[in-house]
């Protein structure tokens, strides 16, 4: 005997389907409705549920011990099971198919495969969308990149006064004098001059120190207004160094972000020798100026005080 072909595609999975459609007229005028006792019809409408969840949807397996535990009948399963698998057929891939229920299956499989190519198309449209702005950003960025660097090369080859200037000098510099920092040769500091305003502020930010660079005048006279017994020649040796370790990094290490931070830090950080070779620790650098703005001494600095000396005479206890 040939059995005949599945009544669902192998590949319909409505296992994300919480509700089943009901043909209430087809039911109510159903041999199931006229025939079953009630005992075949409870166990009919539970093999209807579990067949909505099943791969393919609408069948179930031809094995009665599976059949008992889905329809919930148990040991009494063989007296229901021609009630409760009325309307159900087998196929030629040994399962039982409903035929109002693969029916159904196919019908929410369809929508279901409608729903998910509309949402394809619609996903597809946004993100091609969202492509097109972002290449077009790209882009518009790109222009307005190769215009700025146009422009700068521009204004750097201007020379109204043919005085060839450089490019890069007298941008975001302020003027006043400077320290003067030996070059990374290693020549001594001499004493404090005047330099132009191009070589008196900080570099850019996000650069290397120019192999030139002096400590500008104003880094210095916070120097020596904050760090407690600092001298002019003790901030024109601080900023030796400063230079000379900022000229030994490489790569990302060379730059920072905001070189007047640094310095600041750098002084904090560092510990200069006093007049007689002695090192003076930051701690007692704080206290030295906590010391200096409220015109106390420490007290195990300060000179001792006789100590008050009360008699008590001796008290005999019986």
């Amino acid at each position: 005997m040939t059995l005949p072909d599945p009544l669902v595609p192998p590949d319909v999975d409505l296992r994300d389907f919480p509700f089943m459609p009901l043909d209430v007229l087809r039911l109510r005028d159903s041999d199931l409705m006229a025939l079953a006792t009630g005992d075949e019809f409870k166990a009919a409408v539970c093999l209807w549920c579990i067949a909505w969840h099943q791969v393919p949807a609408g069948s179930l397996p031809d094995d009665d011990r599976m059949l008992a535990r889905y329809s919930g009948a148990g040991p009494v399963w063989r007296k229901l099971r021609d009630g409760a698998l009325r309307g159900w057929i087998k196929c030629g891939d040994g399962r039982l198919y409903h035929t109002v229920i693969a029916e159904k299956a196919k019908e929410a499989w369809g929508r279901k495969q409608t729903q998910r190519a509309r949402s394809a198309k619609g996903n597809a449209a946004r993100w091609g969308a969202e492509k097109q702005r972002h290449e077009r950003a790209a882009a518009s960025t790109k222009d307005a990149t190769k215009e700025s660097l146009k422009e700068s090369l521009k204004e750097s080859l201007k020379d109204p006064k043919g005085q060839g200037q450089g490019q890069g000098q007298g941008q975001g510099q302020i003027p006043g004098d400077a320290f003067v920092v030996a070059a990374p040769s290693g020549k001594p500091a001499t004493e404090p001059a005047t330099v132009p305003a191009a070589r008196a502020a900080a570099p850019p930010r996000g650069t290397r120190l120019p192999a030139d660079w002096q400590l500008p005048k104003p880094w210095g006279d916070w120097a020596l207004t904050s760090q407690h017994g600092w001298t002019e020649d003790t901030v024109r040796l601080e900023a030796e160094k400063f230079a000379d370790h900022w000229h030994a990094k490489t790569g990302q290490n060379a730059t920072k972000a905001d070189w007047q931070a640094t310095w600041r830090n750098w002084c904090r950080n560092a510990r200069p020798a006093q007049a007689n070779g002695q090192r003076v620790s930051a701690t007692d650098r704080r206290i030295a100026t906590i010391e200096a703005l409220t015109g106390r001494r420490r007290s195990h600095d300060r000179p001792a005080e006789p100590a008050d000396i009360v008699d008590i005479p001796a008290r005999v206890v019986a």
